[in-house]
């Protein structure tokens, strides 16, 4: 190889090859323990996240997730996607832990979760990309949590990276 084909080269650990790669979408019940669970670890105080009374009287059907209860769906993707045999978002990225760290997120809420639901979770690898000289690498990811009779609940986009030197 060329010095120049070497420097252009990413030498990152990422593998980008999955750039657009779409995860098999998975279903997954949200159960009222988990967001009683979820609820009082945040701190929550609101009746509505507890009492399934108190969620009905608000006027929904059931106890209410809190806004990041979206990291406990991702979550329980990940176990029926190893359930199934699949290879998680993070296998299949080749993340070095050692090295891996969290960066920007976004999120997008269309409509609220509630306990008993049902919903998919959509994953989409969608970019990479290098910052510092290549000292630090990028990848992007969509992911998408949604109900079948009210639609779209959860866009996410999420960036996580790796230090490489």
């Amino acid at each position: 190889m060329q010095d120049s084909e070497a420097a252009s080269k990413p030498r990152g650990i990422f593998d980008r090859s999955t750039k657009g790669h779409q995860m098999p979408t998975v279903s997954v019940e949200v159960e009222r323990g988990q967001i009683r669970f979820f609820a009082k670890a945040l701190g929550e105080t609101d009746p509505i996240h507890f009492d399934i009374d108190a969620a009905q009287a608000a006027g929904f059907p059931d106890v209410v997730a809190t806004p990041s209860f979206f990291m406990p769906i991702e979550a329980m993707a990940d176990e029926e996607r190893a359930r199934l045999g699949q290879p998680s978002l993070i296998k299949l990225l080749r993340c070095d832990f050692g090295r891996l760290l969290h960066g920007d997120e976004t999120y997008t809420y269309h409509g609220l979760v509630f306990a008993g639901d049902v919903v998919q979770f959509d994953t989409k690898i969608t970019d990479f990309y290098e910052k510092k000289g290549g000292l630090m690498e990028f990848v992007t990811i969509e992911s998408t949590v949604s109900h079948a009779k009210r639609g779209v609940l959860i866009t996410a986009t999420r960036t996580l990276l790796h230090r490489l030197g």
